[in-house]
């Protein structure tokens, strides 16, 4: 989506905030607690907020910090794939 509105002033980056915060869907699967739920607030203020950060696009973090995401990631059949699923998806299709 970054390569799509590359040029527009939107952003667009991935985070995995933190790791099992208490939220609902971890307390449902039984996920012992490992992260806060404020560090993973943090991370996600950070990334919308933090003016280094603004015109940073197509990144993914871990946390605060920049990260490499799962090979997919980066292999464009993989994410011409992805992207055309979610667009069916969300078309109800």
């Amino acid at each position: 989506m970054a390569e799509e509105l590359e040029g527009s002033g939107v952003t667009v980056n991935s985070i995995h905030p933190a790791t099992y915060m208490p939220t609902a869907m971890s307390r449902r699967s039984g996920m012992e607690v490992v992260d806060t739920l404020e560090k993973g607030v943090a991370a996600t203020r950070r990334l919308v907020d933090a003016p280094e950060l603004a015109e940073i696009t197509g990144r993914y973090f871990d946390g605060e910090k920049e990260a490499r995401a799962s090979e997919e990631a980066y292999d464009p059949d993989y994410r011409r794939r992805l992207r055309e699923l979610t667009r069916k998806m969300a078309a109800g299709v």
